[in-house]
């Protein structure tokens, strides 16, 4: 079982690389205490392997508690499974699986895996929350994906229709449908079980490069046979299904139905916003 911490962002200078590596002898240094083995440290991401669930947890709760005093973030995943353990260094799905989650994650927050929540006490699980299925890449199927109790409750899930019609999605028949989404020159499709990432950062599927677009601003997902959206910005995304129904989301999951466009950060209507439309293709 593994957790990796990961600063939202890169800085330059000499103090700041300094603050940077304090950051992480003492995130080392948490893990120790809870009886986490460090393994390596590469760039900004530390990774250890931990015996026990709830010592990891009680590690990265630590870490966030301590980190959120000061002005480094961090994005952190916890996995449970077997790993290949030799000269060092350890190898196995774990590890990608664990990368994935921490990379997904928004600065400050801590994505947990299925896995994870399963090898859990339930003391340990009922101090959780569940965010939502997520697909990963070279995962055949999405799996749940929790995250820390917090005061604020859970996450909100809207499902949007045409003509502003609200449809219930347990009744939704599974179909097998194609998403197709473009932004200016940029034309990215996917099917169930694939996803699409749209942000600033040049590691997304769809680059938008305006300073108002989160790095990784948000996900189009299907998932049985049903389009998605799973916004994750500070700043949030208008999401349009006809003329006169413009909905504002953040942080929250939506189902997409028919055609559409989404504004990421900016109204639809404004000059400066950047559209994606979005098309859902059956067949």
């Amino acid at each position: 079982m593994w957790w990796a911490a990961r600063r939202s962002e890169r800085i330059g200078d000499d103090a700041a690389l300094q603050q940077v590596s304090d950051c992480l002898d003492a995130i080392r240094e948490i893990a120790a205490r809870h009886g986490g083995d460090f393994i390596h440290s590469k760039g900004d991401d530390v990774l250890s392997l931990f015996e026990r669930p709830e010592a990891a947890l009680r590690a990265v709760r630590q870490i966030v508690g301590q980190l959120t005093k000061g002005s480094l973030t961090t994005r952190i995943g916890l996995h449970f499974g077997a790993v290949i353990r030799t000269r060092g260094e350890v190898f196995g799905d774990v590890v990608n699986v664990t990368a994935r989650l921490s990379t997904t994650a928004n600065p400050g927050e801590v994505l947990i895996s299925q896995s994870f929540f399963e090898a859990l006490s339930s003391e340990g699980r009922g101090s959780l929350r569940l965010i939502d299925k997520m697909p990963f890449k070279g995962k055949e199927e999405p799996f749940d994906v929790y995250t820390l109790g917090s005061d604020d409750g859970a996450a909100l899930t809207t499902q949007i229709a045409n003509r502003g019609t609200i449809i219930d999605r347990r009744f939704a028949p599974p179909r097998h449908i194609n998403l197709i989404i473009r932004y200016g020159d940029q034309l990215r499709s996917c099917r169930n079980n694939e996803f699409v990432t749209v942000g600033r950062s040049p590691e997304c599927n769809i680059v938008v490069p305006r300073p108002w677009v989160s790095r990784h601003h948000a996900t189009f997902t299907i998932s049985n046979g049903r389009a998605g959206l799973v916004e994750r910005s500070s700043s949030g995304t208008f999401v349009s299904t006809g003329p006169d129904h413009e909905v504002f989301v953040r942080r929250e999951a939506v189902l997409l139905f028919g055609s559409g466009v989404i504004s990421p950060g900016r109204r639809s209507s404004l000059s400066d916003a950047q559209i994606l439309s979005y098309e859902i293709i059956s067949g």
